[in-house]
């Protein structure tokens, strides 16, 4: 079997049965396609007679789905989406999708269905900040960061980390669109009209430019724990007030400050979207204040004098990558619904110039910003 669509899926899932075990043999299934993701396709298959009996199938075709066959892609990004499911469920259980099966050869995860979760970005957009997601996910990253941070494992159990994780070929394509092409003229780059002076002025700024390529060096060359790679607001879905982190084919290892900022900087995505908000402004503070002091309750180290410094390591890289995961959502490629789904275009353009100004000072004040409340103070 060469394709894998909506045709093909019912002969698959016969010749997987006896590794999947979800569904009785023979029973009539009903398969759709779900997700608007821009690499995989995912499909939901349910039991017709008891649809509660239900899975998600996520297959990776060898090119960027969204592109098509002329921009090809290796389909090695699942088995690394695949072992940091593993990964996560051994050392956090419960916080990440069930895992059912791993076809290699197909390139296909099935795994659990959370059919009735909401994706953490549309919560935040319809003004839901709940600050217990977000200790959850600092929860989560405290201890996958330290459980696996290179000063906590024997040398060789680093090695097999660092060996399992090494996913140069997405590590390679965000290096490109975080830290390179949207300060560049690039093919890929767009932005809201009117925001032009603003993107000039930032790719022209030589402190700005240095301290990205530094941040980039330290995203390409630091080698400290498993880190998703993608770990943003859209990359958690909610359920009875419970977070579940998704979509882990970025997962590498390096600097584990990257999945923080990435997170961070969704909150501050948010945090101007909400600029008419107060409320939820507030509560998106709490929040990013909350994931920072789960996460360093979390985060355990086998030499315990080291950790202060360690974490404020870690929070300086964190802080950077924020920014420049802010300025690339805003003038990059990959743009968010919270500002994007804004229709007033005026004040869609005051609130892309307010967060485009405040990732740009993330980004050159990364290394002397002593702490997250320091940050919130600035907003």
């Amino acid at each position: 079997m060469t394709e894998f669509n909506l045709a093909t899926l019912p002969d698959y899932l016969h010749q997987r049965h006896e590794k999947i075990r979800i569904f009785e043999p023979e029973v009539p299934l009903r398969i759709e396609e779900i997700g608007d993701g821009n690499l995989n396709t995912v499909y939901r298959v349910s039991d017709v007679a008891h649809p509660e009996r239900s899975l998600v199938l996520k297959h990776a075709p060898p090119y960027i789905k969204i592109l098509g066959p002329d921009y090809p892609l290796s389909t090695e990004r699942l088995t690394y989406e695949s072992r940091a499911l593993e990964i996560y469920n051994q050392l956090v259980s419960g916080t990440v999708p069930a895992q059912y099966d791993f076809d290699a050869a197909m390139s296909v995860i099935a795994m659990e269905d959370l059919r009735e979760a909401s994706v953490l970005r549309d919560d935040l957009i319809a003004g839901k900040v709940d600050p217990s997601i977000a200790e959850q996910v600092g929860r989560f990253m405290g201890i996958v960061h330290s459980q696996t941070y290179v000063d906590n494992a024997p040398k060789a159990t680093a090695q097999h980390y660092s060996q399992q994780f090494a996913n140069t070929t997405m590590q390679s394509i965000t290096a490109d669109y975080v830290f390179t092409f949207p300060f560049t003229e690039h093919e890929t780059n767009f932005c809201t009209s009117g925001l032009e002076p603003d993107v000039r002025q930032l790719k022209a700024d030589a402190d700005f430019l240095q301290q990205a390529a530094h941040l980039k060096h330290i995203f390409l060359t630091t080698q400290q724990g498993v880190t998703h790679g993608d770990l943003h607001t859209g990359s958690v879905l909610v359920q009875n007030n419970t977070a579940k982190v998704i979509d882990a084919e970025f997962a590498f290892y390096g600097p584990v400050g990257f999945d923080i900022g990435l997170y961070w900087a969704n909150y501050l995505l948010s945090f101007f979207s909400h600029q008419d908000t107060s409320h939820v402004q507030s509560a998106l503070k709490i929040a990013i204040v909350q994931t920072w002091q789960t996460y360093t309750a979390e985060f355990k180290l086998v030499d315990s004098d080291l950790k202060a410094q360690t974490l404020q390591n870690i929070f300086h890289d964190a802080i950077g990558f924020a920014g420049l995961e802010m300025l690339r959502r805003l003038v990059g490629a990959a743009h968010v619904k919270d500002i994007e789904g804004i229709v007033n275009l005026p004040w869609k353009l005051s609130v892309e110039k307010a967060a485009l100004q405040f990732g740009t000072t993330l980004v050159k004040q990364h290394q002397s910003l002593r702490d997250i409340a320091s940050v919130i103070e600035m907003l």
